[in-house]
């Protein structure tokens, strides 16, 4: 049990090394609030939405999510995904992983719970489409 999950995580992290990471990667359900990350030419845009909106005691409408969207540089080392924005913040890793002949971003987490339990969390973020 134990050789076949070490087994399943290194092929996990040799197929995502060797994948082209590029593209948008959005929720795999139907999600009222999320996040969508883009990978392009060695830079990322990272997107949180929802669609629930609060006001202020004055009727304003109060920013869900500071400081988003977020840009910078990436790389990709052994399927971990490195972020840093454009003012020189490293953000916390994600990990790009196969699972069912499709490609997903998962954060920290997810990642450290798809591979203790095997179970791919519902709304993780998949691979999509590639913007040209």
């Amino acid at each position: 049990m134990i050789l076949s999950r070490t087994m399943l995580i290194v092929l996990a992290l040799l197929f995502s090394a060797c994948a082209n990471q590029e593209g948008v990667y959005e929720p795999a359900c139907i999600a009222y609030q999320g996040d969508k990350i883009e990978l392009q030419d060695g830079r990322f845009t990272w997107q949180r939405y929802t669609d629930e909106r609060t006001v202020d005691e004055a009727g304003n409408v109060v920013e869900p999510f500071p400081g988003f969207p977020k840009s910078g540089s990436y790389r990709v080392s052994a399927g971990r995904l490195e972020l840093v924005t454009d003012d020189n913040v490293r953000l916390d890793n994600w990990f790009i992983v196969e699972h069912a002949g499709k490609r997903y971003l998962l954060d920290a987490q997810q990642h450290n719970a798809f591979f203790e339990g095997g179970d791919l969390p519902k709304c993780a973020l998949e691979f999509t489409a590639t913007d040209s």
